[in-house]
């Protein structure tokens, strides 16, 4: 159910052009978040180990900013 939740805030993030493939949640205290997805042909896996869920999500979000940033840079510039 987290997975899925989280799918939907990082769809949101991502925007379109980006299409989420797969969400892998692993561990219960430390924790480790894979999420796999496809933008603009390329696959990219966006991955973030916490301490807790919340910490792993939190990088996970972030870095999921960062790839809608640079893939929006790629297609600028072409």
């Amino acid at each position: 159910r987290l997975a899925q939740r989280l799918a939907v805030d990082l769809q949101q993030i991502l925007g379109t052009g980006i299409e989420i493939v797969d969400v892998a949640i692993a561990g219960e205290g430390p924790t480790r978040i894979t999420v796999a997805c496809l933008a603009h042909g390329a696959r990219h896996t966006i991955k973030s180990d916490g301490d807790s869920v919340i910490d792993a999500t939190s990088g996970i979000l972030t870095a999921a900013a960062e790839l809608r940033l640079s893939t929006a840079f790629r297609e600028l510039v072409g």
